[in-house]
C-alpha cells in the first residue's frame, strides 16, 4: 500500500539577504569641479602672534614671526566672472596672495576685493582660467545632521586633497576670538593647515559652507561657515 507524503508543516524560510546599500560616487563629483578650486599661498611681512585657541583656525601659525613667511589656504570660483571666496584670515595682513590651478604649474598674483574681517569672509580676484563649471553657492537652511558632504583643499600644502565625511550639527554660534560665526555647520570631514577657505560641498555640487576652523583637543570637529551667510556675505560685498 503506497503512502503519501504528509506536508511538513509551519516550514520557515530561510531569512533573505538584506539589500547592499553603495556609497555614493564621490570620484563624479570631485571631478567636474575640481578645477574650480585652487590653492592660495600668502606671503605675509608683519608680525601675526598666536592666538592659541581651543577651537583654532587650521591656518593660524603657532608662533609669532617678524620674518616673512608663506602660509597657506585654500578658495573657490563661485562666479563665472572669475570672483573666488576664500576665509579672511588667509589672507588678513598678506603684502602678496598667490593662487595655484588645478594642472597649472605656475602661480598667479591675486587681489583682495572686498572682505568682511568679523564674519572671516574674502573676495579675490585674479588673471586665471575660468573653468566650465565653476562651484555654486547653495543653502544651508535644509541641511540636516546626516548628510554626506565632501572637503577639498590643500592641508600641509597638498593641493587638492579631498576628504569624505557627513554633517555632524548644523547651527553652531562660536567666537574665536574677535571673529563671530553666527552659523556654522560641524563635519567630522577633516579639516586640517590649509583647509581654511575651501568648499564643504553636498551630493548635488552645491556649497553648502566654507570650511574654517577645527577643533585642535580633538578628532573629527570642524566647521564651516553656513552657505546662507556666504550668500549674505557676497551679496553684500559685491554691492
Amino acid at each position: 500500500m503506497a503512502v503519501r507524503p504528509r506536508p511538513a508543516g509551519n516550514l520557515k524560510r530561510p531569512p533573505q539577504p538584506k539589500a547592499i546599500v553603495s556609497l555614493p560616487n564621490f570620484v563624479r563629483l570631485v571631478e567636474r569641479y575640481k578645477k574650480a578650486i585652487v590653492g592660495i599661498e600668502v606671503i605675509q611681512d608683519q608680525q601675526v602672534a598666536s592666538r592659541g585657541f581651543q577651537l583654532g583656525l587650521p591656518w593660524e601659525r603657532p608662533a609669532a614671526s617678524r620674518r616673512p613667511s608663506v602660509n597657506i589656504g585654500t578658495g573657490f570660483i563661485f562666479d563665472s566672472r572669475g570672483y573666488i571666496l576664500t576665509n579672511e584670515h588667509v589672507v588678513n595682513g598678506a603684502s602678496q596672495v598667490l593662487l595655484r590651478q588645478y594642472g597649472k604649474k605656475d602661480a598667479v598674483r591675486a587681489r583682495v576685493v572686498s572682505s568682511d574681517y568679523r564674519h572671516d569672509i574674502a573676495i579675490l580676484k585674479a588673471d586665471i582660467e575660468i573653468p566650465n563649471v565653476v562651484l555654486k553657492v547653495g543653502r544651508s537652511r535644509n541641511v540636516k545632521a546626516g548628510e554626506w558632504v565632501v572637503a577639498v583643499g590643500s592641508p600641509l600644502g597638498l593641493d587638492h586633497t579631498v576628504t569624505v565625511g557627513i554633517v555632524s550639527a548644523t547651527e553652531r554660534p562660536l567666537e574665536i576670538g574677535d571673529r563671530e560665526y553666527p552659523d556654522l555647520l560641524q563635519t567630522d570631514a577633516a579639516i586640517n593647515r590649509g583647509n581654511s577657505g575651501g568648499p564643504l560641498i553636498n551630493l548635488r555640487g552645491e556649497v553648502i559652507g566654507m570650511n574654517t576652523a577645527v577643533s585642535q583637543s580633538s578628532q573629527g570637529i570642524g566647521f564651516a561657515i553656513s552657505a546662507d551667510v556666504l550668500q549674505e556675505t557676497i551679496r553684500r560685498l559685491l554691492r
